[in-house]
């Protein structure tokens, strides 16, 4: 019985000491690294030729790492680049069929640039910019059913490779970074039937940062 008491005590200590030493001035060190999740309405968008259509965001779903180096005193500026896994879910309406969902899932590597105020110790509102690349690991639904696309075939077009931007605004408060933005790819995913697809929209995410 000692002994457990011994033992929670030591536990008691040891995590008391880190959340000092985690609230300590002496470790307002200039980087930062976290983990962030959130809720994203990426989807389609038809710019070129191929069928009618219509296409509406359904919420998806993003997570990963991120690393943030911050510099400046009232006014700062911060580099946050990211490696997330992204799943954006678009509602498609064709001349012939309607309610297709389709479902893409990405790896993203933003390189965030913001700017902020810092209001007080513990609050920062900002603004942002970034600009991503993505590699598409997978693709599935009734959209792509519908347009008959055979991934085995030589001919095949569809390219996995693009890039974009997004901007937004968010703010740090204590250890946790809230943030929405808006994002453009500014290639176009080609296919057979469609010509010009761009994805786009919000992502709505929340960090913790260590």
């Amino acid at each position: 019985m000692n002994q457990y008491i011994e033992n929670m005590r030591k536990l008691l200590l040891t995590l008391l000491f880190m959340a000092f030493i985690g609230l300590s001035p002496a470790q307002q060190r200039p980087w930062k690294i976290g983990i962030k999740g959130g809720i994203s309405y990426i989807h389609l968008e038809n710019y070129g030729t191929g069928f009618y259509s219509d296409f509406d965001p359904k919420p998806g779903w993003t997570a990963g790492i991120l690393f943030q180096y911050s510099k400046g005193g009232f006014l700062n500026y911060a580099v946050a680049p990211e490696i997330v896994y992204t799943q954006s879910i678009t509602d498609a309406d064709l001349l012939y069929l309607t309610d297709c969902l389709s479902t893409i899932q990405t790896i993203d590597i933003p390189v965030n640039f913001k700017l902020g105020l810092q209001l007080s110790k513990i609050f920062k509102p900002y603004v942002l910019v970034n600009i991503y690349g993505s590699y598409m690991v997978e693709y599935e639904g009734d959209f792509f059913d519908a347009l008959d696309m055979d991934k085995s075939q030589p001919d095949f077009t569809m390219n996995r490779f693009f890039w974009g931007l997004s901007t937004g605004m968010g703010f740090d408060i204590w250890k946790f970074q809230v943030e929405g933005r808006y994002r453009w790819n500014m290639n176009r995913i080609r296919t057979d039937d469609f010509s010009s697809l761009k994805q786009m929209g919000l992502e709505l995410t929340c960090a913790f940062l260590f």
